[in-house]
């Protein structure tokens, strides 16, 4: 027994030593782990705290650097700046319509010598103040700039920093001090709020204020967004006009929006439904459909390009349908943009094989219970109501869910049309979204968020066109309860001819 002591004393001695040494390793790597934490903490407050020091940090001494002093007096900005020796340097200051992407008209200029200095920028921007910019250079003021109280007649809402646009590829870059755009306050009436959205590539009146390459001039930024460098979740379109965006809540669906209008909700919500020369259709219920895809050309998987030219006024884009089977319908629908039709764009079926078994499309237009339409005007006949629907025009209706569906002749008065116009849209003047909240039948309801829209197309009497309406009487999330105002247009349907491929054009307008 003595002799089976010992090694039992030595292996509960061995089974300690590695047990503290263990506990000593991961308080080694917990601290360890906290430290790299807390320097990274540390290298991200650097920034904020050299700004609060007012402390300027040169990289290079042959780039330019800033660092924002902090604002001493309301509306008063202040940098220290540093400008090398290298080139010749000039303060700019930049006032007038501008986006994200673009450039405002240099009004003033001033050259910087090279060295440590001062900038600061008063901004009067207000109609009492006449909207008036002043820069200083190290104390001293260099430029003033006054826009006029009707700069922003009606004063801003809300404004919006932006940075310098990536899109001018200019090496090296200029060095922007501030950015803002104004967001103009809308009138919809005493005590009506309207909550506007838009994105930073609306144009809207702003100004820069930056340091550049003296002599440097700015190439005109391009009209479109959605191509190439610009992301597609802002849609592909005009910045200024309609966009197309595909649905992330349902695979067919086209949105069509419009920032522009105060909401980046969609103005307009589209179904194209194919059908063959066999009767095969490819639509919403197609069990064979998977997605649209946005491509640059009408064959092939080419993505999206960049216009060649900054100054281009047409860019067409290429939606394509893919299928679980080969032999199915796969159409490609070609879309349109023209700068001077900011209100338009153009859709036809492509000039591709993909479409030759299509004989006949539907564009479907819903949701327009969300947007209240219960105005329809067929060329410059007198505009109708759901309720002044004819028992001759109703084709079909349906008890349970108090819908009818009604057809229309279009076209078919004057052989000489060479097109065909149709318009509609909401009876209120006011945004719905006023509405909702001044009449409380609408509680639980979602309306359009954005200003009063006129929708329409222009269709070429060639693609011999139908149209069709769904009316509705109930509120879909509220079965048994009637709308306030009376029934609604929930759906516009026209169905056309595919033997030409010619433009439809369809319009988004702010209601008159």
């Amino acid at each position: 027994m003595s002799e089976g002591e010992p090694r039992r004393a030595t292996r509960s001695k061995f089974s300690i030593l590695h047990l503290l040494t263990f506990t000593a390793l991961i308080a080694v790597a917990i601290a360890l782990a906290l430290s790299i934490r807390k320097n990274r903490e540390l290298i991200q407050q650097q920034a904020a705290l050299r700004t609060l020091s007012t402390r300027l940090q040169i990289d290079s001494e042959d780039e330019l650097a800033s660092s924002a002093m902090p604002n001493i007096a309301s509306r008063f900005q202040s940098w220290q700046v540093y400008v090398p020796e290298s080139q010749a340097y000039e303060l700019k200051l930049g006032l007038g319509a501008m986006s994200y992407a673009s450039i405002p008209p240099v009004l003033a200029k001033v050259q910087v010598p090279a060295g440590k200095h001062r900038v600061t920028l008063f901004s009067g921007d207000s109609p009492s103040s006449e909207f008036r910019y002043v820069v200083y250079l190290d104390g001293e003021q260099v430029i003033e700039e006054v826009m006029g109280s009707d700069w922003i007649a009606g004063g801003w809402s809300s404004s919006r920093g932006v940075s310098w646009p990536s899109e001018t590829h200019l090496i090296p870059a200029p060095h922007q001090l501030a950015a803002q755009t104004y967001e103009p306050t809308r009138d919809v009436g005493r005590g009506n709020y309207f909550n506007e959205q838009s994105d930073s590539y609306v144009t809207r009146l702003g100004y820069r204020l930056w340091i550049d390459r003296r002599d440097r001039t700015y190439p005109p930024a391009s009209p479109f967004v959605g191509f190439a460098s610009h992301t597609q979740s802002l849609g592909v379109g005009l910045g200024d006009g309609i966009r197309l965006k595909l649905a992330s809540s349902s695979p067919y669906l086209w949105h069509f929006t419009r920032p522009q209008f105060g909401t980046i909700d969609p103005v307009l919500q589209m179904e194209a439904e194919f059908i063959a020369d066999d009767g095969s259709v490819l639509s919403s219920q197609s069990e064979t459909f998977q997605s649209w895809k946005i491509r640059n050309a009408a064959t092939g998987e080419e993505l999206l390009q960049r216009p060649s030219d900054s100054s281009q006024t047409t860019q067409t884009a290429f939606v394509h349908a893919t299928a679980k089977a080969d032999d199915s319908l796969q159409p490609v629908v070609e879309m349109k943009w023209d700068v001077a039709k900011p209100d338009q764009v153009g859709l036809r079926l492509a000039d591709t094989p993909a479409n030759d078994r299509i004989a006949q499309w539907r564009l479907r237009i819903v949701d327009g219970s969300n947007h209240l339409w219960r105005e329809l005007r067929i060329g410059d006949d007198p505009w109708i109501t759901p309720d002044g629907i004819t028992s001759e025009e109703l084709v079909e209706s349906s008890g349970q869910t108090s819908r009818r569906t009604a057809e229309f002749k279009v076209g078919e008065s004057d052989e000489s049309t060479a097109e065909v116009r149709i318009q509609w849209q909401t009876n209120e003047t006011l945004p719905l979204q006023i509405v909702g909240r001044k009449d409380s039948r609408y509680a639980g309801m979602r309306l359009y968020e954005g200003l009063p829209v006129m929708l329409g197309v222009e269709i070429p009497a060639a693609l011999e066109p139908t149209l069709a309406v769904d009316i509705l009487d109930q509120q879909p999330s509220a079965p048994a309860t009637k709308f306030p105002g009376g029934p609604v247009f929930d759906a516009i349907q026209i169905e056309l001819e595919a033997t030409e491929h010619e433009w439809v054009w369809l319009s988004l307008k702010a209601k008159q």
